[in-house]
């Protein structure tokens, strides 16, 4: 190919990373414990469940009011684990194109781009479980942000 031509053209290296993960189970606790000494857990009084599925569930993923407040220095009886119940799983790619230039014998220049969460793919974080407080039960967060772009130059010499 002409020198020119592949200068434009030729050389580009593309690479990615994909990460696939599904959520942990959850684990309920007291927003405000009243007991003298381990772990305090709500009572569990009902089925946590909730219609439809999860991906429309931000603002309740699961039954508040399946759960109450325990006595004083009583452990509770809601497991440690809701192991039916899981935060969402973590669907993201990154990915990056790049170019490198050659410009003496051992001196080069790379071009790159670099996109993280390269399909914007939304991955919400876990609910809050801890009982008692005002946002038990909603998903206020995220646990990959939006996408984001780069572009980089680094000189090897």
């Amino acid at each position: 190919m002409h020198k020119v031509l592949n200068g434009l053209i030729g050389g580009w290296e593309l690479s990615g990373i994909l990460m696939f993960s599904s959520g942990f189970p959850l684990s309920v606790g007291l927003a405000s414990s009243n007991l003298l000494s381990g772990t305090q857990r709500p009572n569990l009084i009902g089925d946590p469940s909730t219609s439809g599925p999860a991906s429309k569930r931000i603002d309740g993923y699961f039954n508040v009011n399946a759960f109450s407040q325990p006595a004083v220095d009583v452990y509770g009886t809601a497991p440690r684990m809701l192991s039916n119940y899981r935060r969402y799983g973590v669907r993201t790619g990154d990915l990056t194109l790049m170019k490198n230039f050659a410009m003496a014998e051992r001196k080069s220049l790379q071009l790159r781009l670099e996109a993280y969460n390269f399909t914007n793919t939304p991955c919400f974080g876990g609910p809050n479980t801890s009982f008692g407080g005002s946002s038990f039960g909603l998903i206020t967060s995220t646990a990959v942000g939006a996408r984001s772009v780069q572009v980089a130059v680094k000189f090897y010499y």
